[in-house]
């Protein structure tokens, strides 16, 4: 499926496709989004254009989306839509544009992204970008395209209200998402509530909290860092710890290479500030050893590890 998305993108004729601009905000109701959809001249579609095709030259490859996993430097993420709440956003893109219109520049305020639409016949290439620090009054930067509200139109003019910088967070075509700002995505789909989520049911799980003494410094240590959230929610997701034996293992491996993580009488992991980042990369298997050199590395980072943490 992605890899007919990605050829879709490529193929996707921009310059006769109809161009719609949508704001969106973060809404308390059971939709998640409001959406009301901007006018724009002729020169600010042709901008968008640009953005499109620019973003999209840069995504030749792809690699399944995770929690952990970051786009490279040519390419995407990959998730299905229906993994994520863009459908709650697209049912409001979808509606009928001028029914929608916004009024007032005011309206553009405290938008949390923005939406294009790109329609070419029966088909509809979505591009949406989180809304950049630049979308506020009175900013001039070197590269962005700057705008003018008036008559209830946005225009590509030496305008002071607002402006928009160049390139596109993620692409959504078919039932694929293709990310290339993972941070941006997560934000404005609201990936990260579900770290929260997740990390808040692994507190609840017995088997995991079996594995210690006391889950506070663990917790303490996680706490609302976004990475650390990322890196539980793939514990929870992967399990290795449901194993009997794990932790017998764990145990084994920790006091023969001297990696300074605790254990009380009975086995059980003894967290502290100092060994929680190494206790998350063992839970994670992320600590391993060449067959070739013998050289033991933290991944995905490629980190020796030549002392006692």
């Amino acid at each position: 499926m992605t890899d007919q998305a990605l050829q879709a993108l490529q193929e996707f004729d921009l310059d006769s496709a109809g161009v719609h601009l949508w704001v969106f905000k973060s809404s308390t109701k059971a939709d998640r989004f409001s959406a009301s959809f901007v006018r724009i001249d002729a020169a600010l579609e042709d901008a968008l254009r640009n953005f499109a095709k620019a973003e999209r030259a840069m995504m030749t490859e792809w690699i399944p989306y995770g929690h952990l996993a970051q786009p490279t430097e040519n390419g995407c993420l990959s998730v299905s839509a229906i993994e994520t709440d863009f459908a709650l956003l697209q049912a409001l893109v979808d509606r009928p544009e001028l029914e929608h219109a916004i009024e007032s520049k005011d309206q553009l305020k405290n938008a949390i992204g923005y939406l294009v639409k790109f329609s070419q016949e029966e088909r509809v290439l979505y591009a949406l970008r989180r809304s950049p620090a630049t979308w506020k009054t009175a900013y001039r930067r070197k590269g962005v395209v700057n705008m003018l509200f008036q008559n209830g139109e946005l225009s590509a003019v030496e305008g002071v209200d607002f402006t928009l910088e160049p390139g596109f967070d993620l692409f959504a075509l078919d039932e694929a998402l293709l990310v290339g700002n993972k941070r941006a995505f997560e934000s404005m789909m609201r990936y990260r509530a579900g770290f929260v989520n997740a990390f808040g049911e692994l507190q609840d799980e017995k088997q995991f909290v079996s594995l210690f003494t006391d889950m506070a410094p663990l917790v303490t240590y996680v706490g609302s860092n976004g990475t650390h959230l990322r890196r539980m929610a793939v514990i929870q997701e992967r399990k290795l710890y449901d194993n009997p034996r794990y932790l017998g293992a764990l145990r084994e491996v920790c006091e023969k290479y001297q990696w300074g993580v605790q254990f009380d009488k009975d086995g059980l992991i003894i967290p502290t500030k100092e060994t929680a980042a190494v206790i998350m990369k063992l839970l994670l298997d992320q600590r391993l050893i060449s067959e070739i050199t013998a050289i033991m590395y933290d991944v995905p980072n490629g980190h020796r590890v030549d002392a006692v943490e």
